[in-house]
């Protein structure tokens, strides 16, 4: 009897635990930060500037994002007002709403400075605030100058296509490279950061009968990229890789070949057929 009762009791108090521990609330998932982009970027229609070329931009990779709802940035001293970053299917970024005719023009919203970045819940409780100097960094000499797709709007490009360009080495101090599919609505294939002596890019194969558009950037960065990858930097005990850069992207639209004829195979089964008969 004893030992039965001291069995009960061993019992409860478990119960008693599993409810105290399902009561308690679940732990926060914490914010971890990969890497935060910053860039002024001029925009080429193959090698000619568009009208109002000059954009801002600011994008962010995670490793988790834990509890974030929303980014609030502040500008540097004389820049716009603060704003807010939402997430927008899964990517984290910001484009300036406007577009720019000058660089002048584009720092009288944007300017040179430090930006902090307010990592926050849907309640507005800070996770984290981040300071960014984006100051200090000089334009690229030159945007590239594709050899294939060699002009806009080129169509029968082949569906493995190597893409080529020429550049001045001294332009820039990385490239980065971007095929969008227009049919899809996405990128297909990326890379970035590639050394400034790449003068060449085989991506892999594309979708027959699709609009692309290539898209090659030649970057000049406050803190170059090393063999080990971004610099870094740590707030709060996260360390994330960062890039503050000026970019020229130049473009250029292709479509690739139409899908290869197909041959009737009820017709080749007959005559295998047929063949067969007269042996």
């Amino acid at each position: 009897m004893l030992k039965e009762k001291k069995n009960n009791i061993f019992v409860l108090a478990i119960v008693a635990i599993l409810g105290i521990l399902l009561a308690a609330p679940t732990p926060a998932a914490a914010l971890d930060i990969d890497a935060i982009y910053m860039t002024s970027c001029r925009d080429y229609l193959d090698g000619t500037a568009y009208s109002y070329p000059w954009v801002f931009e600011i994008w962010m990779d995670f490793a988790d994002t834990g509890d974030l709802d929303h980014i609030d940035v502040t500008t540097p001293a004389g820049g716009l007002a603060p704003f807010t970053i939402y997430e927008d299917y899964g990517d984290w970024d910001y484009d300036s709403p406007s577009e720019y005719s000058t660089f002048g023009s584009l720092q009288d919203d944007y300017p040179a400075g430090t930006y902090t970045l307010n990592f926050k819940d849907s309640s507005d409780a800070l996770l984290a605030s981040v300071d960014l100097d984006y100051s200090g960094i000089s334009m690229p000499g030159s945007p590239v100058d594709f050899t294939y797709p060699s002009d806009n709007g080129q169509t029968g490009i082949d569906t493995e296509p190597t893409f080529t360009w020429t550049i001045d080495p001294t332009a820039g101090y990385a490239l980065g490279m971007w095929v969008w599919d227009e049919v899809t609505d996405e990128d297909k294939y990326w890379y970035a950061p590639a050394t400034m002596d790449t003068l060449s890019w085989q991506p892999g194969p594309l979708d027959h009968d699709h609009e692309y558009w290539l898209e090659v950037s030649v970057f000049r960065i406050k803190d170059p990229p090393t063999e080990f990858g971004l610099p870094t930097m740590t707030v709060n005990g996260d360390t994330f890789g960062y890039a503050f850069m000026i970019e020229y992207c130049n473009e250029v639209g292709f479509t690739t070949v139409p899908e290869p004829a197909t041959v009737a195979l009820l017709g080749l089964g007959c005559l295998v057929l047929i063949r067969r008969r007269h042996k």
